[in-house]
């Protein structure tokens, strides 16, 4: 065999080799998990979340606790916001401040994350996510806008969820 072959041969079986021994990083199948919106690793739990007037509506109302990514569809033709908040009251009974919105920071409402919410969700808007990593129990979304003597929350604009 001529040197220019041997040359070639061993070129082919390093590359083979490289190609071997990449990391599974490199070659991250299509149907791996997405990054989360907040920067982690996925593999959480997906919800769809739908915005309208006058409802807030999960894919599912009870969910594993963990990292948890909600996608908002805003489906109305007004612009609303997505707020949740870990509590025992009931979604339709939360804390109210003189001007009638919820009083979001009432010692009965909890932050789950930074971020715990997303403002101003566009009419149309389909990209809007938030992830947050919750622990088991109960849980409110509210939309908390109030928008001249228009309040959103007191529209019906929330929904109750239980995490397990």
């Amino acid at each position: 065999m001529s040197r220019a072959v041997s040359k070639g041969f061993a070129l082919a079986a390093i590359a083979g080799l490289l190609v071997g021994c990449s990391s599974p990083a490199a070659s991250t199948p299509a149907s791996a998990p997405a990054a989360s919106a907040a920067g982690g690793s996925g593999g959480g739990t997906a919800i769809a979340a739908t915005e309208k007037e006058w409802q807030i509506s999960l894919s599912s109302t009870t969910i594993p606790a963990g990292a948890i990514t909600f996608t908002v569809d805003n489906q109305g033709d007004k612009e609303h916001e997505f707020v949740i908040r870990k509590t025992d009251l009931q979604s339709d009974a939360l804390p109210k401040n003189a001007d009638g919105e919820v009083s979001e920071d009432a010692p009965e409402l909890t932050e789950v994350g930074d971020p715990s919410e997303l403002a101003e969700i566009k009419s149309g808007s389909t990209d809007r996510s938030l992830t947050v990593t919750l622990q088991p129990g109960h849980y409110v979304i509210f939309c908390n806008l109030h928008v001249e003597d228009l309040l959103h929350y007191q529209k019906g604009m929330h929904v109750d969820f239980t995490v397990n």
